[in-house]
């Protein structure tokens, strides 16, 4: 964690590359989007960001502008340097213009390799065959593609043979091609590779083709397509365009492989009005194809596929078609499938495996599928299904939640609302023709057209729902229907018809037998509509089922699930015993103490008293049952269901999945958590589900008060009295002294009449000497613990060889940590097994004998990890060094247990590294910060540079052991090589300083 100075530095930074300002409210994610990470309030003291602000004037000034608080750099000549490299950080991530709202959340990731890559196919490996070669290479260029496209040998670079070739490239793909998808469709074609240096002179063969970048677009891309013919009809006069293919890239459809006859061609309403370029433009990037395909054909495709429900071969679907119709298929429909985009999808099973794809067609489900508006869409042309977004928790606005079986909501982001806002954008350009302003004669109920706004500006997709005095209809990318004019409704172009509807919408788990119930419709209106969450959307148990999701706040500094929020405001709060300050209760169970003296305490109530009697009834039932029919088929977190607790079932709820096998869970009336395989859980029989629900947790947070704990901290001897004095004790009685919204404090007594504060346990605790740490623990675990060190071998790396790799630590260019990519779905399989073994082993009242240099296993952050002591400190905290994600830690000594054998088997993950290609030295925090935003918790590639052997670190498996060259292969373009950014940015700086 950097420290106080240096978030001033950078926060200053921050605010020195924006002139105007900043808002208060967007402060945190400009300064996470330049570090990596956000200003940790509570470590320096502060719960708002604005009290922290106001606490540092000679950093940040605060003003009012036109009624929002916004954040200015104070004076201050010392950072004023670093400004412009801050900015042009900053510019190079900034989305394009958004009419909705910007997403200002952080990251939601349960599995950290899943945070920006999918595993090993979004790595474009660089080729070793030039390896050797690679060394003089990256001392020509940094960032260009001279170089660093490490894609291999080339041929002479024969400019008219290029140029022959591109433009027989051209007139297969004549609508256009993404230019990072050149080289490989030229390799494709011609069996040769694309030489680097065409890629950059390509923009001056204006009469080969034509480069443009999309100005709305946030894809470091260009679009390369042939010279359009200019007729003399035909205005040049271009506007805003939209940004990429409408179809994700999961689908693997080449959206740009149709080829029309002429733009002339475009399909268009009677006495069509001169046509922009606008219209060009949106054609060709939208993917549209001008290609007929005959009704009978097509409908032919439909049927043939409807007999199919698991889809057919691509290659196999002319030869099927000539059996069963015994007429010819079109063979131009195989490379231009996106033709039947509105009958049918294609998938790649194979989709990063470029020599082995394979297309496979299967009967499109949006024709089967209720739209949102609820009404069959009548038109020619229906656009394609909505593709779910690749990352694990796509950003989602919520936009309606009539029911919690199908809340609307629109996905955010570039291929989705910004797409979204480009195509609007074209259709007011469109619409703005004066020939085209005509309202529709005879709208029918269930047409799709275009809905002019009441200020005369705004044009959206809509579907007439019904026909009045004013006409009813649906937005069908905002998921919300209004009456307006008929003079309002206009034809809609079939231009605009090839980007998805937007507005959709899911099922919100564990709330399915309550999707109408007021307190849950309320709870999502205050909770979800309107805002920006973040969804995780589960795996589908049935084929086509209404997609099944999560969605959570992470707006605040605690993750908030929102459906378990709105499952507990069902929860009847009158059948808990309310607590009043200074009044004592009997009969209290203390049922359970943690390690940091937070006891859980049960009181009679009516609601312990029927919970009681469901539980019995429950156990009754799944006597007469088959429990494994009540399997839990779909845990996720915050999912309510049951598990057994000292031989009965009991009321539990998923707090977090270590993955779909492994998760912890907290017994809600017991205040226990515990770590249990998914086949330990049951779901609640739907004839008991509703009461469970009712009936409020039952286990009450508290503390003992007023007792002093040295250090903050407790020992294990004073928790371990605390656990023998209370837990079972049947004769309890609690004097409640503070009621806050989460926490009880209280004095407790035990075993006597009388309620003298000197007779409670808090003054029998505080007056012992059992909060002092032991420094002489014992343990049944004797003698030097055999280590065997099982890290990864020298032998392992070769020098040149490239790695895909994950960096879980970065530090600066000079030390940051390595995980072999190839094996870290071990690593999860082998953290899944330690916390079952270490959770369920760790109750036992023992303590690890601890030497420095061992290995063991240590808890750190809820997770067990095998790590390597270096030094144990007199206050009986113990430094650590993770040997499977390179952290250095501090840990108690009695989250620290012995590493079984067989969790040494696995190599540790861990490899201490340092960057190749800059000189090393004394980095800078601002160097050292932008180093991490460029690679922490990234997969990258990494070449070997050289190779430490063991001797050389002196065993110590934090010391460095590879020099290496990072590569960020994610780029569409070109690949980003690290060591160059540095360099460059490593000499602005000394520049500055001088």
């Amino acid at each position: 964690m950097a420290d106080s100075e240096s978030i001033k530095k950078m926060l200053r930074s921050v605010l020195q590359s924006s002139k105007s300002g900043v808002s208060i409210g967007s402060l945190q994610s400009e300064y996470r989007t330049l570090c990596g990470e956000a200003i940790p309030l509570k470590k320096l003291g502060f719960s708002k960001l604005e009290d922290y602000l106001r606490s540092i004037p000679s950093v940040v000034r605060l003003d009012y502008r036109m009624g929002e608080l916004k954040c200015f750099a104070a004076v201050c000549q010392e950072t004023a340097h670093i400004a412009e490299l801050v900015a042009r950080q900053k510019n190079s991530k900034k989305c394009g213009p958004s009419k909705v709202i910007n997403c200002k959340m952080r990251f939601k990731a349960s599995n950290p390799y899943m945070l920006n890559v999918t595993p090993r196919s979004s790595l474009r490996q660089p080729s070793l065959a030039v390896a050797s070669n690679w060394p003089a290479n990256r001392s020509q260029t940094h960032g260009g593609y001279r170089g660093f496209s490490a894609s291999g040998d080339y041929s002479l670079y024969d400019v008219s043979l290029v140029q022959r070739r591109i433009t027989q490239l051209l007139e297969k793909y004549c609508s256009g091609m993404w230019m990072s998808k050149l080289p490989e469709v030229y390799s494709q074609m011609f069996k040769q590779k694309l030489h680097p240096q065409v890629l950059i002179d390509i923009e001056k063969w204006t009469h080969i083709c034509q480069v443009e970048k999309p100005p709305s677009s946030n894809r470091a891309d260009r679009l390369i397509y042939p010279p359009l013919p200019k007729p003399p009809t035909v205005s040049v006069k271009s506007t805003s365009s939209p940004t990429a293919s409408p179809i994700n890239s999961s689908t693997a459809i080449v959206p740009i492989s149709s080829c029309p006859s002429k733009p002339e061609q475009l399909a268009t309403p009677l006495n069509p009005p001169p046509v922009p370029k606008t219209r060009v433009f949106l054609k060709e990037r939208l993917a549209l194809s001008s290609v007929t395909l005959r009704t009978e054909v097509r409908h032919k495709i439909k049927e043939l596929l409807s007999k199919y429900s698991g889809g057919l071969w691509a290659h196999a679907l002319p030869k099927l078609f000539m059996d069963t119709y015994k007429m010819p298929f079109p063979e131009h429909v195989l490379d231009n499938l996106f033709q039947l985009l509105d009958i049918c999808t294609v998938e790649y099973p194979l989709p990063h495996d470029k020599n082995r794809v394979r297309k496979c067609l299967t009967q499109c489900q949006c024709s089967g599928h209720t739209l949102p508006s609820g009404l069959e869409v009548l038109s020619p042309v229906v656009p394609p299904c909505l593709v779910v977004p690749s990352e694990q928790y796509p950003s989602v606005l919520v936009t309606e939640a009539k029911s919690s079986n199908a809340p609307l909501f629109r996905y955010v982001g570039v291929n989705y609302s910004h797409l979204h806002e480009a195509m609007e954008d074209v259709m007011a350009s469109f619409y703005s023709q004066s020939s085209m302003q005509h309202p529709l004669s005879n709208p029918t109920v269930g047409q799709l057209v275009a809905v002019r706004g009441e200020d005369g500006d705004d044009l959206a997709r809509a579907q007439v729902m019904e026909i009045m005095d004013s006409n009813k209809v649906y937005y069908m990318d905002y998921g919300l229907s209004v009456e307006t004019s008929g003079t309002n409704l206009l034809h809609l172009h079939q231009d605009f018809l090839s980007l998805p509807f937007q507005a959709t919408n899911v099922r919100l788990a564990g709330l399915e037998a309550f999707s109408s119930h007021p307190s849950v419709l309320s709870s999502l209106d205050t909770l979800a509509v309107g805002k920006i969450l973040l969804m995780e959307t589960l795996k589908s148990c049935e084929q086509n089922e209404v997609p099944v999701a999560v969605l959570y706040d992470t707006s605040e500094e605690e993750d908030l699930n929102i459906n378990s929020t709105c499952l507990k405001a069902l929860q009847d709060k009158t059948m808990n015993n309310p607590l009043t300050v200074n009044v004592t209760y009997k009969d209290v169970s203390v049922t359970n103490v943690c390690a940091d003296g937070i006891m859980y305490c049960q009181l009679p109530s009516r609601g312990n008293t029927r919970l009681k009697k469901l539980l019995e009834q429950t156990e009754v039932y799944f006597i007469s049952q088959m429990t494994s029919d009540y399997l839990v088929a779909r845990p996720f977190s915050g999912k309510f269901c049951l598990a057994r607790y000292k031989g009965q079932w009991a009321r539990v709820e998923i707090t977090s999945m270590h993955d779909n096998r492994v998760m912890e869970i907290v017994f809600i009336d017991f205040g226990v958590p515990a770590t249990v395989e998914v086949t330990d859980l049951r779901e609640i029989p739907p004839l008991f589900l509703k009461d469970f629900t009712l009936i409020p947790p039952q286990a009450i947070k508290c503390r003992l008060a007023e007792l002093t704990v040295p250090e903050g901290d407790w020992s294990q001897e004073a928790v371990l009295w605390l656990k023998e004095a209370t837990l079972g004790s049947e004769d309890c009685k609690m004097k409640v002294i503070h009621k806050g919204d989460k926490l009880v404090y209280m004095y407790l007594f035990i075993g006597v009449d009388s309620q003298e504060l000197h007779k409670s346990i808090n003054h029998q605790l505080d007056r012992s000497k059992l909060f002092r740490i032991s420094q002489h623990n014992t343990n049944k675990y004797s003698g030097k613990p055999q280590v065997r060190y099982i890290s990864l071998s020298s032998s392992f790396f070769q020098l040149g060889q490239n790695m895909d790799v994950f960096v879980p630590v970065a530090c600066h260019p000079g030390y940051f940590v390595l995980q072999p990519w190839q094996d870290l779905h071990k690593l999860v399989v082998l953290m899944g097994e330690m916390m079952l073994y270490y959770n369920q082993t760790g109750k036992t009242n023992t303590v690890t004998q601890i030497q420095k240099r061992e290995v063991y296993a240590a808890k750190i952050d809820k997770n067990w990890h095998r790590v390597q002591v270096k030094a144990i400190l007199a206050n009986g905290l113990v430094s650590v060094y993770e040997l499977d994600h390179g952290k250095h830690e501090l840990v108690r000594s009695t989250l620290i247990r012995p590493l079984i054998e067989e969790f040494r088997q696995l190599p540790f993950q861990a490899i201490a590294a340092q960057l190749a290609g800059v000189a090393q030295q004394q980095w800078s925090e601002e160097a050292s910060m932008l180093f991490r935003n460029h690679v922490e918790k990234r997969a990258l590639v990494a070449q070997v540079e050289s190779v430490h052997q063991m001797s050389e670190v002196k065993g110590e498996l934090w010391a460095c052991r590879l020099t290496v060259y990072l590569v960020d292969t994610t780029m569409e373009d070109r690949d980003l090589w690290i060591h160059s950014i540095m360099t460059d940015i490593n000499g602005e700086l000394d520049r500055a300083a001088v």
